[in-house]
């Protein structure tokens, strides 16, 4: 009787993070025939969104670069997020022409501004696991199976991408050693600008309101796909909905979600709040302010890192905001809970008794992983954020290739070269880089310094961590004043010259490059070590949970195409905060009157236009006959749903997802209806703009729009 009764409470309750509802779910298109969409709200058929044999809404959904992207028209336009697009326009801008600040569009074709983004359409997929996994066995070694699965994936896109050579081939793991997708990619590599708003209404509440509700800003921008020079014809495109949605209503996403963690162990947990998020957001709000620092006001130079600023400064909120979701809903410790639950339940069953190590391993084996992992990423950021400018990069890597062959190293070189001019490509032409060089490169050394590993102290000559921080900034200042390659134009020159002197070199940073890649190169052999052996655990945990739940579970997201739905919801994020599902213009004024804050700063031509256009009707709330903004919904995204088209339950355009509120961060690890709420600008906000700011009327012709 105990047993059934702990079944049961299991078939209920195994991993704080796993779905409760029908809501929560990033779902594949092969999982939709399972769920009552109808009796959710959808009044299309199914096969209206995802079918095999005919176009579908899904024909309509782009990958666009790290996002999401969906045609708006039959000659190739698509509608995405503004900080999607945000480093193509900063590129294209300049002092003189700042399309950044003033915004973009294009009348006529032969005016789009071309860009490096590419646009990638799923053509088809297919199943191929029992390949992937062929030749191994319970018994086959971590690192084996890991080179096995590598090898055999390399072998299937290869023989696929010569049956189908104008297509992109790419296998993607559905679960870790367990299950293995072949996904066929359309790849179009023209993308041009069409319309992109003010960086003021685009970016409007800035850092202030990144991750956050209310929201106020269009996050949206128009692109042209191209094939060939000529505007792509999509199988299938979105119809816009210019009458919006309502709060309650089902609405619902396509999208390329990126990476979800939410069939690992509690364990990996720990790992993320411990060391990667709190790590991660600490050092990169230390190089946000290095770098503001550098720029000033010079536009030029405010410009070149917008893109890296914005990055930046989403992912260490966003990290912030995990920080703070996994603390306030207990996630962590119940996950820990339910685990030992889940060990209980295999070990009162004598069938499952097999599985009962892997809860020791994995926890022994993250034990050591903790003990690694903060010095690990220390040393990771230094070797790839190219701190060490021009050659001096590479000469961490010089102890490796010392015993290279002559044409080994030759290769190595013309390699070496070219990544360090990819990662030193904003820098070239600024004279003073070496200011915020060395202020980065201080505090990396500095944060390695503290460390309680006798392997990195070694580097430092300290012990236990217990040099103070001036000595170990001036000692790191002595390391960049007396290196000779440092500066990139130098370093290049003699990057150039015979690669055996060069190795020969009695220089600071090649003599500590060498310290640092000897420890760090038996780091990454355990590392790789303990990721391997943790991952062949995964699918065993799987198994475990399938046979507790009596059944399967849905995959995490991993860039591959899923569906989403909900209903337009405000919520409750703290005590006494009720928070409705729209935003209005109202807002906007109420953000940018009579407040310092440079983040709402809209110039008072921007303000007067606000005040006296009379939008519209179909453009403003039905209550309060404001023009709405944004939108809130229960919806279950992640990275990469940004550009997501929101669609009503006819299958129309209704908004475009940009974000999750500060709450929901943690979806990556859990979803939960009373925090989990994601963002869109509305379609209303959208049309607005464009009409009465952009006045482009020939692109909302296109999009088959008449206000």
């Amino acid at each position: 009787m105990k047993n059934i009764t702990l079944t049961l409470l299991l078939l209920v309750i195994i991993f704080a993070f796993k779905s409760d509802r029908d809501e929560e779910g990033m779902f594949l298109m092969s999982h939709l025939s399972s769920l009552d969409l109808k009796k959710a709200g959808l009044e299309i058929d199914v096969d209206e969104i995802y079918n095999e044999e005919k176009p579908a809404l899904v024909n309509a959904l782009v990958r666009l670069g790290g996002c999401t992207g969906s045609f708006i028209s039959e000659s190739g336009l698509i509608i995405t997020n503004h900080h999607c697009v945000f480093s193509s326009v900063a590129g294209a801008s300049s002092s003189e022409n700042n399309y950044l600040e003033n915004g973009f569009y294009a009348a006529k074709k032969e005016q789009e501004i071309k860009t490096t983004l590419p646009v990638r359409i799923t053509q088809s997929y297919v199943d191929v696991s029992e390949i992937v996994l062929a030749d191994i066995s319970e018994t086959t070694d971590a690192l084996l199976k890991r080179d096995i699965i590598s090898d055999n994936i390399k072998a299937i896109v290869e023989k696929e991408q010569a049956k189908y050579p104008n297509l992109t081939v790419e296998v993607s793991e559905m679960l870790v050693g367990k299950s293995y997708t072949l996904f066929r990619y359309k790849t179009l590599n023209d993308v041009r600008l069409v319309y992109v708003p003010p960086k003021n209404i685009g970016k409007f509440g800035g850092e202030s309101d990144n991750w956050e509700w209310p929201r106020h800003n269009g996050d949206f921008s128009i692109v042209r796909a191209y094939e060939n020079n000529m505007p792509y014809q999509p199988e299938a495109h979105l119809e816009v909905n210019p009458n919006g949605t309502k709060e309650g209503d089902f609405t619902f996403i396509l999208g390329y979600p990126g990476t979800t963690y939410r069939n690992q162990t509690a364990e990996f947990l720990e790992y993320q709040n411990t060391f990667v998020l709190p790590i991660i957001a600490d050092w990169f709000d230390f190089r946000i302010a290095a770098i503001e620092e550098f720029a000033g006001a010079n536009v030029d130079l405010q410009l070149r890192y917008s893109g890296r600023l914005a990055s930046l400064n989403n992912t260490a909120k966003n990290f912030k905001g995990k920080m703070q979701g996994l603390r306030r809903t207990d996630v962590l410790v119940k996950t820990y809970q339910d685990q030992i639950k889940l060990a209980q339940y295999v070990a009162s069953n004598k069938e499952m008794s097999s599985y009962l190590p892997i809860f020791k391993q994995n926890n022994e084996l993250y034990m050591r992983k903790f003990e690694l992992s903060r010095d690990f990423i220390y040393l990771n950021q230094l070797y790839g954020n190219g701190i060490f400018g021009g050659a001096a990069y590479a000469a961490l890597y010089a102890s490796k290739i010392a015993e290279m062959s002559k044409e080994d190293k030759a290769s190595y070189l013309a390699e070496s070269k070219e990544q360090i001019e990819k990662d030193l490509s904003g820098y070239k032409g600024v004279s003073s880089i070496e200011s915020m060089e060395l202020k980065l490169f201080c505090e990396l050394y500095y944060q390695l310094g503290q460390s309680s590993l006798p392997q990195i102290n070694e580097i430092f000559n300290a012990e236990n961590g217990s040099i103070d921080k001036e000595s170990l900034y001036a000692a790191a200042r002595h390391i960049w004043y007396k290196s000779k390659l440092k500066n990139i134009e130098s370093a290049a020159e003699l990057m150039t010259k015979d690669l055996d002197k060069f190795l020969k070199t009695k220089d600071a940073f090649i003599t500590m490059g060498n310290k640092v890649n000897r420890v760090f190169s038996e780091m990454q052999v355990e590392m790789n070590v303990l990721n391997a052996e943790i991952d062949a655990l995964i699918p065993k945990f799987n198994d475990v949970e399938m046979a507790a739940n009596g059944g399967d579970f849905m995959p995490d997201a991993n860039g591959t195409l899923r569906f989403t739905y909900g209903y337009i919801k405000g919520y409750e994020p703290e005590d006494a905060i009720a928070l409705k599902p729209f935003t209005t213009i109202k807002g906007i004024l109420e953000k940018a009157e009579g407040t310092a804050n440079p983040d709402y700063f809209l110039q008072n031509e921007f303000i007067e236009k606000l005040k006296k256009i009379e939008p519209a009707d179909v453009l403003r709330h039905p209550t309060d006959k404001e023009v709405v903004v944004g939108m809130l919904y229960n919806m279950d995204t992640t990275g990469g749903n940004s550009g997501s088209p929101v669609m009503d339950s006819k299958g129309r355009l209704v908004g475009v997802n940009f974000d999750r509120a500060y709450t929901a961060t943690i979806n990556d690890y859990a979803w939960n209806e009373s925090y989990s709420r994601s963002i869109g600008v509305d379609i209303r906000y959208v049309l607005y703009v464009m009409k009465y700011f952009g006045e482009a009327d020939e692109v909302l012709a296109e999009m088959g729009v008449t206000l």
